[in-house]
């Protein structure tokens, strides 16, 4: 039986009837990607913006090339156009023209197996109100061009892709420089990639890195802040000259965005098939050139592999202990600062880490690194490793601004009263210098007779706390998000620094039982309200181990002595109790919150959120927990006195 002739595809038949046009002229790709006229999110708009920018420059190329053809016919053969230089107007790099990449695949995998998946639509927006991170791009169309256009015949798709950039030419709010550069070596069809991903995802994850993942990451460098221009020119051409550099920022791309699309969603999903592909091919691609520089001497230690490493150490993914319910707890305020929430949703790759620990060790220490902003990301990367591990800072602090390493950060608002913003003597003015919250002498840690280094700490948590209260109310606007971050970083840093109860001396307990399940519960604090992550990577099972060894260890029932030791007791056992939901110590924490309300005679929920409330709490966070936790105190405090009554009066006696 002779073999069946398979049938060929609409896209087959296309790209057949294509190929009578001239053999100069650039053939479409075959690849129909659809975009969602309603995006349900701001992932979805970006990811939309991508593929009409990328479809508009093709088509615009194909355009020039088809006019010179023409003109060129009948006197000579068609020379193609040199590649337009890809230098940062603040760059020393070399053209990206005249990198030699050591990877040039001879086909591209993935490029008709990565389609674009469109979300659930939602209203339209008008295009003015598309804004964000995304930068918008200004593309020039001689009108030679759209005179050629408008005299030969043109599908469907063509007239969309004319119309398209069009609107993207007429646009008036451009950024020049970086964008532009990346718009045209990503739009360039004859540009050869250092990945055996399509064309397609290669853009679409490289457009991800330079208009949304560097300029939320990156807040400033240098004491200077940084804008999305600022970012995309300094790190943008060092991955264009260097393939692991570029590989690993698609790499880093790929994790940030999945992991984005999931924490914006009511529900987790699993991995797809083709984004499982993208990733397992940036990495292994990473790798592979990782190699290769880690046998040359002079390219073994430089900034550009410290920055891939990082980007590998930080960017795996696993969702298996994520749930619907981490999606419906409490959110806190400013929890995507420097992408704190995506970067705490990813996972941490152990070899990765160890490796680019060394890597720095063997450089020096951050002192000697010269990219501008890497200093300032590794330092910040550090602190969260060392709060999902519960564990000092393995690297120095570096902020954006210098003074911030002191704790003098610019332009903070200091308040009188930390603990109540809305207070008659609160200052606002951010234009007076920063200073840092001087000790006070007639506080709760004071009375209390706590450490002095803890209580610096506490004082300036309260005193964040209060900031952002106010910024987030638009109290405050001309704060930038720069000098929050570096605050935030500052006060993460020294409470993780504290030392622990071990390594103070042996009488050291015994005049300051409070110290370390003080210090526990407001690392618990922190994670929930200042540096807050994710809930499915909250290291709350081992911290609530500690507190509740540290509490047992304190006497909670005789150890803290003095009404104001008391009401810091309630606060630690209440944040250990919230955090311990769902752990193994949940029912111990209970019955602590019991004896010690008990004891406090607490009566009410209002009582006690007035006594938490001068100590330390967010409402908009903390309120919901606190309550479920007062509800179980309640039930056991019921069930307790339903037993005593049930005791006849004789055995009491």
């Amino acid at each position: 039986m002779p073999p069946r002739t398979r049938r060929a595809r609409p896209s087959d038949r296309r790209a057949a009837a294509a190929s009578g046009r001239s053999e100069n002229d650039a053939k479409p790709s075959g690849i129909f990607h659809f975009v969602s006229v309603n995006p349900s999110s701001e992932l979805q708009k970006s990811e939309n913006r991508s593929v009409i920018r990328s479809h508009a420059s093709k088509y615009i190329w194909r355009q020039h090339r088809a006019i010179r053809t023409d003109a060129n016919t009948n006197s000579k053969p068609y020379v193609p156009p040199q590649e337009p230089p890809l230098i940062s107007p603040t760059s020393t790099c070399s053209k990206p023209s005249e990198t030699q990449w050591p990877t040039e695949p001879e086909h591209s995998v993935l490029e008709d197996s990565i389609p674009l998946h469109s979300l659930p639509e939602e209203p339209s927006l008008p295009p003015s109100s598309l804004h964000g991170n995304d930068a918008k791009i200004e593309t020039d169309i001689p009108s030679s061009t759209e005179e050629h256009a408008r005299d030969s015949p043109e599908t469907d798709d063509e007239k969309a892709l004319a119309t398209a950039a069009n609107m993207y030419a007429k646009e008036n709010d451009t950024v020049p420089g970086p964008f532009n550069q990346i718009v045209t070596w990503l739009g360039d069809p004859l540009h050869t990639y250092p990945s055996m991903l399509g064309g397609s995802a290669i853009s679409k994850l490289m457009r991800y890195a330079a208009f949304d993942l560097w300029p939320g990451l990156v807040l400033g460098a240098g004491n200077q802040k940084w804008d999305h221009e600022v970012a995309a020119a300094n790190w943008l051409p060092r991955a264009m000259e260097n393939p692991a550099l570029f590989t690993a920022f698609m790499y880093g791309a790929a994790g940030h965005m999945q992991t984005r699309k999931r924490l914006e969603s009511t529900h987790v999903t699993p991995q797809t098939r083709e984004e499982k592909l993208e990733q397992i091919i940036c990495e292994t691609e990473t790798i592979k050139q990782l190699n290769k520089m880690m046998l040359d001497p002079r390219q073994g230690c430089t900034d550009e592999v410290i920055l891939a490493v990082l980007c590998m150490a930080f960017n795996k993914i696993d969702y298996s202990k994520w749930t619907a319910d981490n999606h419906s707890a409490p959110k806190a305020p400013l929890r995507n600062l420097q992408w704190l929430d995506v970067y705490g949703g990813l996972s941490l790759n152990d070899q990765h880490v160890k490796g680019l620990m060394a890597l720095i060790q063997t450089r020096g220490g951050l002192g000697n690194i010269t990219m501008p902003g890497l200093a300032e990301t590794l330092s910040t990367s550090a602190i969260m490793l060392s709060t999902k591990f519960i564990s000092r800072p393995r690297l120095p602090f570096i902020p954006v601004y210098k003074e911030s390493a002191t704790g003098n950060t610019p332009r903070w608002p200091q308040l009188n009263n930390p603990s109540d913003p809305f207070s008659p003597g609160i200052n606002i003015d951010i234009d007076a210098p920063g200073i840092p919250v001087p000790p006070a002498n007639n506080d709760i840690f004071f009375r209390a007779g706590m450490n002095a280094d803890l209580a610096t700490v506490l004082r300036n948590m309260q005193n964040y706390n209060a900031v952002v209260n106010l910024y987030c109310q638009g109290l405050l606007p001309g704060i930038e998000l720069a000098v929050i971050a570096d605050r935030r970083n500052w006060i993460q840093y020294r409470l993780l620094s504290l030392p622990s109860l071990n390594e103070f001396p042996d009488d050291f307990f015994y005049s300051n039982r409070s110290y370390e399940p003080t210090r526990y519960a407001a690392m618990i604090y922190s994670t929930l309200v200042i540096f807050p992550l994710p809930a499915a990577n909250r290291p709350f099972v081992r911290l609530c181990s500690l507190l509740k060894s540290a509490l047992a260890a304190s006497d909670i029932d005789n150890g803290w002595v003095g009404a104001e030791a008391t009401e810091i007791l309630l606060w630690v056992v209440v944040m250990g109790g919230m955090a311990a939901t769902g752990t193994p110590c949940e029912e111990w924490f209970i019955g602590a919150a019991v004896r010690v309300t008990k004891a406090a005679q607490i009566e009410s929920w209002g009582q006690l959120k007035g006594i938490l409330t001068g100590i330390l709490w967010m409402e908009s966070v903390c309120d919901v927990g606190g309550l479920m936790l007062w509800n179980s105190v309640m039930v056991e405090r019921k069930k307790e006195a339903a037993r005593i009554a049930a005791i006849p009066l004789e055995i009491l006696v």
